[in-house]
């Protein structure tokens, strides 16, 4: 399953916004994945571009919850980085 950045975005979003915590990691998450995808856009598997839009490949919606629950993990934890570099 292919999806936009965009639409990996406001799924993302929608499930940290289930934390309590998560409204206010919002603008970090969304920051560090623009991050992430600019810097492998080319060098990635999952990563492709079509018709001018950034896709990435996910297994299935589950990926999605697996991504932001990760991520509130990583912030408890302090392995922010290492989120990053696994993701």
């Amino acid at each position: 399953m292919k999806l936009t950045i965009e639409e990996v975005l406001e799924s993302v979003k929608d499930e940290l916004l289930c934390y309590e915590e998560g409204e206010k990691v919002i603008a970090k998450w969304e920051r560090e994945f623009q991050e992430w995808v600019t810097k492998h856009k080319g060098k990635h598997r999952d990563i492709s571009v079509e018709k001018n839009s950034v896709l990435l490949k996910i297994k299935d919606e589950e990926e999605i919850f697996e991504m932001a629950d990760s991520y509130m993990d990583a912030l408890s934890e302090g392995s922010v980085k290492q989120y990053w570099e696994k993701f």
